[in-house]
């Protein structure tokens, strides 16, 4: 049986052994209910209150900013929907690319009244800051683009577009910052609220941060419990939210490391795909390096059938989107035909030898279907 490749970790990512360990062990031993008064619940209370204040302090932020969630799906909702029913009324900016829960959830808003400006990206995969400046309106009560691209790698200047925003409006400006951390530096100085999911930092899945600066008012998208700041009721899946204060922090302090190993494998990858007949590079050249793009002479559907039987696994567009025929709007916005795009995503697990196998399978799936 051949041995398997794992190149999606855009999609998500292995759960560090340590992390594993940790919440295996509060399952068995702190099931209380985190509300409790007696004392094994406040126990677990504290471990979490524990692991916000910690989760705080690696962002830079106050702990009663950082809620947790089941992940960036749903905190760019409660972002999104939380302020603007607020709100009640007003006009929004956002990308066209953005991932599909801050689309959809654009979508609603403007089913609802909300006026909605998309930005397309320009050849280079970003989103300019000049374009920013020009949507922005007396009544844009929200902005919200994301640090790096899911399909792309592509990498916008946050801190150019947050600077804009708050100085020529009166909006919030939300980030989702979930394809950037760990992997390129976040400073979330003048950002209003961001969102991030732990499974793709080596963390559980169901478990997310949505980071609400103090002066923001949103109303809850969960109501019925005292539970983040009356703002997500519900039982507190506290084990989950233990742990991604360690899932963090480990990613943090491999980032260094992490990053020197991935700029090596994406240069050697880079070389070797540029080899291969007909295969363009979709990824801009000073994209994040964990991600790159491309296109072959062979349909999509093909390509990864092809490779799966070889035992290697990359995706042909976001994973949130994988099993709807929508297109790709990352692609469609830079003139890309998605139904011959690869993504390829590179983790500190990976080698060279395992790219020398992806591209001897991409050539001879090229040579035999292209």
């Amino acid at each position: 049986m051949l041995p398997k490749i794992y190149l999606d970790h855009v999609s998500t990512t292995r759960p560090d052994p340590e992390v594993l360990e940790t919440y295996f062990h509060l399952l068995k031993t702190q099931y209380s209910n985190s509300d409790a008064l007696y004392d094994d619940g406040v126990t677990l209370y504290r471990l979490q209150e524990q692991s916000r204040a910690r989760i705080a302090e690696m962002l830079g932020v106050k702990a009663e900013e950082v809620l947790f969630t089941s992940g960036a799906s749903e905190a760019n909702n409660m972002a999104l929907k939380g302020v603007a029913w607020k709100k009640r009324s007003g006009h929004i900016i956002s990308s066209y690319y953005e991932h599909s829960s801050v689309y959809e959830a654009l979508k609603q808003l403007q089913s609802h009244g909300f006026e909605v400006t998309l930005l397309k990206p320009g050849a280079d995969g970003r989103i300019a800051p000049q374009q920013v400046a020009e949507a922005l309106r007396e009544d844009t009560i929200l902005v919200s683009i994301m640090q790096v691209n899911n399909e792309l790698g592509s990498i916008n200047d946050i801190a150019a577009i947050k600077k804009i925003v708050k100085k020529q409006s009166h909006a919030y400006f939300h980030c989702d910052i979930t394809q950037a951390l760990g992997k390129t530096d976040i400073d979330l100085e003048d950002v209003d609220l961001a969102s991030f999911s732990a499974h793709k930092i080596h963390g559980l899945k169901g478990s997310g941060v949505l980071i609400k600066k103090r002066h923001v008012e949103m109303e809850a998208l969960i109501s019925g419990g005292q539970q983040e700041f009356s703002l997500r009721g519900g039982t507190s899946n506290a084990p989950v939210n233990i742990v991604l204060a360690k899932t963090l922090r480990k990613a943090l302090e491999r980032q260094p490391a992490a990053v020197k190993h991935i700029n090596t494998l994406h240069a050697y990858l880079l070389e070797k795909l540029k080899s291969l007949d007909g295969v363009r590079i979709n990824s801009p050249e000073d994209g994040l390096t964990n991600l790159v793009n491309i296109s072959t002479p062979v349909k999509s559907e093909v390509m990864l059938n092809c490779l799966n039987l070889k035992g290697i696994m990359v995706s042909s567009k976001s994973t949130c989107g994988s099993r709807k025929s929508e297109v790709s709007r990352s692609l469609e916005a830079l003139g890309i035909d998605d139904e011959y795009a690869l993504r390829i995503s590179l983790d500190t697990e990976n080698t060279e030898a395992e790219l020398d196998q992806l591209i001897g399978a991409l050539k001879e799936s090229i040579e035999k279907y292209g």
